[in-house]
Parts: structure tokens; sequence; C-alpha cells
């Protein structure tokens, strides 16, 4: 029987035979205990999913695409942290160390912990998403060089010639700076050293409000990504400034909460949830045939939704749609 339930392709039986114990399956309204499964492959049918922060809330829809992928192909999430991990404490040497999950997936590229995960990575089946390329490991990352493309682009378009960068550590925040510079020098603007924030609100609203307090004359902000924003949001309006009449800002990456703020953000889209789909299609991939390498999730393509935080300096007209305006520019 239980070789019928598992589809084995090896099996010879009878239709009727076959039939008969379909039938009961139905009737029973049965499914294959997990664990039981778990005996007879040698594995626990569980995925690690560390995250750098898993209360942040641009992660949901990227935790809820991974679990429907883990699902689907009989497997259930577990969420870590990744610096804990990192520094190689209990959840290291329970999940590690300890073989309790069948294969992990890294969020790297927010910090110092690089080298760390790259060592995980090869302990246990891995994909590191979120990193530069790392040798002997694989690697996914969204492509938010070309989402801070968009942003700054868009600030530019609509006339400002003094824009700043709210950064936070690790290579992420680099390769959006590297693009937000990049296309100021091509539009023959100056470009300025990136604001030293966080990944967290509190991080960025204090970074912002040092800034504009600073007497800094800037007229456009962009955020390294939407969390970040809502602590420049808030910063910009504890500075005194007006939004976006005197700061404008737009956000890399975006989220539900973007509409609900006052004025509405700007924001970059990018796909978060099919990379966390697609990580965990890769990872199960990896549990049987390892392989190395990056892959850059370029479509869907990075959007841009202009919302209320964004004018146009010639006319001073802004989108009031809490709902945002998409563009593919």
């Amino acid at each position: 029987m239980s070789r019928i339930v598992n589809g084995d392709p090896t099996l010879r039986v009878r239709p009727e035979t076959r039939a008969s114990v379909e039938a009961a399956i139905d009737m029973l309204n049965y499914t294959p205990h997990p664990s039981a499964r778990a005996l007879r492959n040698a594995r626990t049918g569980l995925l690690g999913f560390a995250l750098n922060d898993v209360n942040d809330p641009i992660y949901a829809e990227m935790v809820e695409r991974a679990q429907v992928e883990a699902a689907q192909q009989n497997f259930s999430l577990i969420l870590l942290n990744t610096a804990e991990l990192a520094q190689r404490g209990e959840a290291f040497r329970e999940i590690v160390l300890g073989r309790r999950v069948d294969g992990l997936l890294i969020q790297s590229g927010l910090g110092s912990w690089e080298d760390a995960v790259q060592e995980i990575a090869r302990a246990v089946p891995s994909v590191v998403f979120g990193a530069d390329s790392l040798p002997g490991t694989r690697t996914m990352r969204l492509d938010d060089a070309r989402a801070a493309q968009i942003a700054t682009r868009h600030l530019i378009d609509a006339g400002h010639t003094s824009i700043a960068y709210v950064g936070a550590p690790g290579t992420s925040s680099e390769r959006r700076f590297s693009a937000y510079r990049a296309a100021l020098v091509d539009a023959g603007l100056p470009w300025l050293p990136a604001i030293d924030g966080g990944w967290t609100a509190d991080e960025s609203h204090e970074a912002t409000v040092r800034f504009l307090g600073s007497g800094a004359q800037v007229t456009a902000i962009v955020a390294v990504t939407t969390t970040a924003a809502l602590g420049a949001h808030s910063g910009i309006v504890a500075a005194g400034r007006r939004i976006p009449d005197d700061v404008a800002l737009v956000s890399i990456n975006d989220a539900w909460f973007a509409r609900h703020l006052n004025p509405p953000l700007t924001a970059v889209w990018l796909p978060l949830g099919d990379l966390g789909a697609l990580a965990v299609h890769e990872v199960i991939e990896q549990i049987t045939e390892p392989r190395d390498g990056e892959t850059v999730l370029t479509e869907p393509a990075p959007r841009l939704v202009v919302r209320g935080s964004t004018k146009t300096l010639a006319t001073g007209r802004k989108d009031d749609d809490p709902g945002g305006q998409a563009s593919d520019r």
C-alpha cells in the first residue's frame, strides 16, 4: 500500500488493486506522515530559513511564498536568525551540527557575517541570498542595483540636483549605493557619501535627523530599503522638513505599509516573493545535486511605483493616489 501512496513508478500492481487502495485513501482523507517519510529517506523534511530580522515586515511576502513552495514539495520551513547562526550560538549547534534540517536558506549581504555564512553554507546544503557571488557557494540575489538606478533616475527626472542616499552596512547596500552614484555621474550631477544609517527604521530615523540637522540642503533622498525609508520618512518630518515639498523620498523595494504613510511612499518594487519561492526550489535541488554559482533575478524586472513622497519640481505636481502608479522606467 505504501508504495502506491508514494507513487513508486517501479511498482507493478493489478489495476483493480490500485483502484481499491486509491479509493480507501480518498475515503480516509489520508496523507503520508512527514516523520515516517523522514525515517525512510533519512531526512527531516525541514528547511531552515535564516533572516537578518524575522520581524521585518518587508520579508512577509518572501516568507509566505517560500512556505508555499516548500509545502508543495513536502517540506516545512523553520525561521532562524542569520546573526545567531553566524555567531555559532545554540541554533548553530542544534540546526547545523545536529543536522536538524535538510537544507538552509541564508540571508546575507547585510553586515559582517559573510565569512561565517560561507562556512555554514559548506556544511549544509544551502542557498545564500542577498550576498555577492561567493566561491564554492550557491547564491541568489535581486537586481537591486537596477532598482537603485531607477529610484535615483526618477528623482533626477523630477528636477532634483542634490540627492542623498541613506545606506546601511553590507554588500547589498554597497551595490545600491554604487548604482545611485553611477546614475548621478551619468546625469552630470554630484553625488554625496552614503548617510550612515541602518536596516531598521529607528537607525534610519536617527541618521536622517542627524544629517538634515547638520544643515544639509538636499532636496531628495534614496533609502536603501522600505524599512529604512520608514525611518527616513519620520526623520525628515522630525527635522522640520516637509515631504515632498522640502525633501522628496524614494525607497528601494516596496512593502504593504508604504502606501499607508502620509504622504504615501514612492518605491521601486522588487520581486521578493519570487526570490523566496525560487530559493526554496533551488535549495531542495542542492540536497541531491550540490552546485555553486550565482543567480541574479532580473525577471520580473524592478518597477517604479509613484506615490505622494515625490513630485516634479517644475510643476509642483505630486501623485496623491495611495495605491501608487506603476512605471517600468
